[in-house]
């Protein structure tokens, strides 16, 4: 028994150990290029703790969902609601991508019914930039469609060099994107190239004509000014400008060093590290607009997407458009059969499909030789890409930190003089060494808690630190359960490794029935409370199952420790 007692200390003494390192040398750190993020050893991992809004501060939105059109078409309830489930379902995954556009990981988002109504809310902590989030949240339509540009580029040179005075302007903000940057950007005529031990005349004209960009500098560094001129013939094929032109071309340029190689003569020559990302002034798409009329057609004619079959029995993607954007689609397409049509959605090319014939039908169809799994992933970005309805700001809230922080402040103290009482309590009822058991196996539990809750990035909120504070009272419950019966046992001349077997046995299913009746209500508050319930239910589940499986046998093992020369 004892070396039983010994192992299931020493395995409660690991995870002690791993939770306070998780505490106090863990942190989390947002990759800047993928928007997630990653773990990190830090020597300051308790300022690496998530806080909710209420604590944190930020900012909360709330947008009316316009589903009037939908009802219009669907008169039976059952079916008007399982369309606008689906409805509700694409907003929060576009929302999800919109708001790692902000750079923020500490989010809530969910949908609210209210007075007849539907309402998205978005909840984002760390967040003071309500202006930024408004931008980039509240946009309802990111489908756009273009065709190929035919022009000389004389007409789109100040645009090209804004677009690519942004590229200069990310890139020397962060240079370990440069190519990164250049490849998310490929599809519209710009283009990558490195070099490696590259001697002066063996680089472009474009180096040889402009030597201030191989003087010396910082190797990794992008040049922080735009240089422009004509690169050279090699990127003068444009798949989309049929004509053969010599085209301008803004160049970012980074350098990597220099050296001095000898050659296999004696003789020796200098040898440039570079990469350079250059934007041409003929963009290659333009925005689609009905010759006719000059309206734009983009996301705001846009219905729905489906999945479709040729009549080859191969899978499509349909696009659906309203009156005016079917007017508009037929217009457009009348006069480019043969050439191509993008559609884009966040900026970004989804397909490029060339057009067959002049479609005036409702819907265009895409063929794109799609298996079914490609053609569906496609028809998810374009439903995505444009919200199925919009989006009306009805409320926006700036929410200050100031009040959480003093209520996190007076729970933290709150703590500290729950467990002062509580140890003095068990002390004067039972005490020295079963009141420090009982005191030791309250820390051991909040210990392993809040290694957790850093472990899975649980968001800290005032109605989960209540949680936790009453956690507090139930665990110790626990302990008086357990004492109480070991006090029975010694009054029946029971030894004192008996008695703390029997009274451990004896009041264990009291403890767990307790817990299992505080459990369920605690999985009611998780799954059909507002957030505010959510957190403290959360919070409570976690409580239950660290008391049942931390501090009760936690308590039995010490006792026998404690108790172990008698």
């Amino acid at each position: 028994m004892a070396r039983k007692t010994w192992t299931n200390l020493l395995m409660y003494g690991m995870i002690i150990l791993a939770s306070l390192f998780l505490i106090f040398f863990v942190g989390r750190e947002l990759n800047p290029e993928t928007n997630t993020e990653n773990m990190i050893i830090t020597n300051n991992g308790l300022a690496h703790f998530s806080k909710w809004m209420d604590i944190a501060g930020g900012v909360r939105l709330t947008y009316n969902i316009d589903l009037s059109k939908y009802a219009q078409v669907y008169t039976d309830e059952q079916e008007l609601f399982q369309v606008t489930k689906g409805v509700e379902d694409i907003i929060l995954q576009n929302i999800d991508k919109r708001v790692s556009a902000l750079g923020v990981s500490d989010y809530s988002s969910y949908i609210q019914s209210l007075d007849d109504g539907k309402y998205v809310v978005i909840e984002l902590w760390w967040v003071s930039d309500l202006d930024q989030a408004k931008e980039i949240i509240g946009k309802t339509v990111e489908l756009e469609f273009k065709l190929p540009y035919e022009g000389n580029g004389e007409d789109q040179k100040v645009s090209r060099q804004l677009f690519a005075e942004e590229i200069l302007k990310d890139v020397v903000a962060n240079p370990s994107t440069f190519q990164l940057e250049a490849l998310a950007n490929q599809w519209d005529n710009v283009v990558y190239h490195t070099y490696s031990g590259v001697s002066l005349e063996d680089l472009p004209n474009f180096y040889q004509t402009n030597p201030g960009l191989l003087e010396e500098r910082e190797v990794g560094s992008v040049i922080p000014s735009l240089t422009q001129g004509n690169y050279g013939t090699e990127l003068l094929i444009i798949a989309w400008n049929p004509q053969n032109v010599t085209l301008e071309w803004n160049i970012i340029t980074k350098w990597n060093g220099s050296r001095t190689v000898t050659n296999e003569d004696g003789t020796s020559n200098k040898v440039y590290d570079l990469e350079d990302i250059a934007v041409s002034n003929s963009p290659a798409w333009t925005l689609a607009t009905d010759p006719i009329t000059g309206d734009l057609l983009n996301g705001a004619f846009f219905k729905f997407a489906s999945i479709s079959s040729s009549q080859t029995g191969q899978p499509v993607a349909v696009i659906n458009f309203d009156e005016k954007g079917k007017e508009i689609f037929c217009n457009i397409t009348e006069v480019i059969v043969g050439k191509q049509l993008a559609i884009f959605i966040w900026g970004e090319l989804v397909t490029s499909p060339v057009i067959r014939e002049k479609i005036c039908g409702w819907s265009a169809q895409i063929d794109g030789q799609f298996t079914p799994e490609s053609a569906k992933a496609l028809v998810d970005d374009l439903n995505e890409g444009a919200l199925p309805a919009p989006l009306i700001l009805a409320q926006e809230e700036k929410v200050s930190p100031v009040l959480g922080e003093k209520a996190l402040s007076w729970a933290i103290l709150a703590a500290w003089i729950g467990l002062a009482l509580i140890y003095a309590f068990m002390i004067f009822l039972y005490g020295f060494r079963q009141g420090s058991v009982a005191i030791l196996t309250l820390v051991s539990f909040i210990i392993v808690l809040l290694g957790i809750t850093k472990l899975f990035r649980y968001s800290f909120s005032l109605s989960g630190i209540a949680a936790i504070l009453l956690s507090l009272g139930m665990g110790v419950d626990a302990n008086v359960l357990i004492y109480e019966r070991i006090r029975e046992e010694r009054d029946n001349g029971l030894t004192w490794f008996e008695a703390i077997e029997e009274g451990y046995k004896k009041s264990y299913s009291a403890i767990r029935d307790g817990n299992v009746t505080t459990l369920m209500i605690a999985m009611l508050l998780f799954f059909m409370g507002t957030n505010v319930f959510k957190w403290f239910g959360t919070m409570m589940m976690v409580n239950i199952l660290l008391t049942l499986g931390v501090i009760v046998p936690l308590t039995r093992g010490l006792l026998h420790k404690f108790y172990e020369k008698e």
